[in-house]
């Protein structure tokens, strides 16, 4: 994606999302989210990254303490 095709990708987030729908408490904000994922990418591209294996068992565990409650 060329410079030009990101600027108006960015515009496109910003302008076009209806923030008139209603939020959870603990969901977090279209801001927060666009951030959270800048972050992940520049730790992506600079190599700060967990095991695969490590991060596959985290999500384990979260399944399976979902799972319990229900």
């Amino acid at each position: 994606m060329d410079p030009l095709e990101r600027k108006s990708a960015v515009g496109l987030v910003n302008d076009d999302i209806a923030d008139d729908a209603p939020h959870d408490d603990d969901e977090p904000t279209t801001e927060e989210l666009i951030e959270m994922l800048r972050q992940a990418v520049h730790e992506a591209s600079t190599g700060q990254t967990r095991p695969a294996r490590e991060v596959m068992r985290e999500l384990r565990e979260l399944l399976a303490a979902d799972a319990d409650k229900s």
